[in-house]
């Protein structure tokens, strides 16, 4: 496995596109962070306090919610990381490079493996790189630091892992399906419109179907955070049945990927 690996980094550090988007994604996950915090000085300093209330004292990066707030609005950069694994995957169809690994002794299983490596390697990488920058901001900015929570609530980059997991493999299923980049992409960001309409065409009576689609089954990983700051109820935990169902999708996406490879013309 860390050979198949080790020659699929290989050909991807010869990209681009693979270290620009990278950069950018790793940049984005520890500014956002910084970003917030100016942006609450900057209403602090205009005087836009509300009832007299500071915003500083908003507690968006403080233990224990930040765990929650940050990994919800980090999932919605996975599109980067997965346009990555478009372009890796593209490309071994474009260049033929698949084909001729094959002629060279790889098995298809083989490619699948080094893909799904280079997938785990992507989501592990950006899981501590989160699990840090969250850990370092609320260190930072938690007043009144209480030591015994600040892992409470850590469970959510769990769930940021197993989401972004996922979304890769979903991504590396449609390349799969498509081989083209571009149309991949495009077929990437338009399936979740898709999803919603046919949300939104469900009968009352089965309406409970499209809670385990694809995307709104990984978004229900991390539920919408910020109502809770205008003493709205919200789901501050990671749902076991959230879990398992995403786990079902890998497993589904892993064995559709296999059974398309097993039987296409490559």
């Amino acid at each position: 496995m860390l050979r198949l690996l080790k020659i699929d980094l290989i050909k991807l550090t010869n990209y681009r596109a693979f270290n620009v988007l990278n950069i950018l994604y790793a940049v984005l996950i520890v500014s956002i962070p910084i970003t917030v915090i100016e942006f609450l000085k900057w209403l602090k300093v205009k005087g836009a306090e509300f009832d007299g209330f500071d915003p500083m004292k908003i507690p968006v990066l403080h233990f224990t919610d930040i765990w929650q707030n940050v990994t919800y609005v980090y999932t919605f950069l996975k599109i980067f990381l997965a346009i990555v694994i478009i372009i890796s995957v593209s490309n071994e169809f474009s260049y033929k490079t698949v084909r001729q690994n094959i002629i060279d002794g790889f098995s298809r299983v083989d490619f699948l493996k080094s893909k799904l490596a280079t997938i785990l390697l992507l989501s592990i990488g950006s899981t501590v790189l989160v699990f840090f920058t969250c850990l370092v901001t609320g260190l930072i900015y938690t007043p009144d630091l209480d030591f015994g929570d600040v892992f409470t609530g850590s469970e959510f980059v769990f769930a940021y892992f197993l989401d972004l997991l996922a979304y890769l493999i979903f991504a590396f299923f449609l390349t799969v399906l498509f081989k083209r980049s571009a149309l991949t992409v495009f077929m990437l960001l338009l399936y979740r419109p898709i999803e919603g309409t046919i949300i939104g065409l469900l009968p009352d009576s089965i309406d409970f179907i499209g809670d385990y689609l694809p995307m709104q089954a990984f978004s229900a990983l991390i539920e919408v955070p910020f109502p809770r700051y205008w003493f709205q109820e919200i789901q501050d935990y990671v749902a076991f049945d959230a879990v398992a169902v995403v786990i079902l999708y890998i497993v589904l996406f892993v064995a559709a990927i296999h059974y398309k490879l097993k039987n296409s013309d490559l």
